[in-house]
């Protein structure tokens, strides 16, 4: 997995680099600003694999979500 995003950012980083013309010394300005992207575009994996958890999944949310009568107040 890493190797594969390491990838991506240098990948990224590069067309940074080209794009602003291949300036010299600014490879770690071109690092973290693909790096950042690449974080931003991540989505963020469930804490659980849903091939084994759906119907844990299905109870936790009738039981901890359910909705709550509204109750007005003056």
């Amino acid at each position: 997995m890493f190797l594969q995003d390491d990838e991506l950012i240098r990948s990224r980083a590069h067309q940074l680099w080209l794009h602003e013309g291949q300036p010299e010394g600014r490879a770690l300005e071109h690092w973290l600003t693909a790096q950042r992207e690449h974080a931003a575009n991540e989505v963020a994996a469930p804490w659980y694999d849903r091939a084994f958890a759906g119907p844990e999944i299905d109870w936790m949310r009738r039981v901890l979500w359910k909705p709550q009568p509204f109750v007005a107040t003056h």
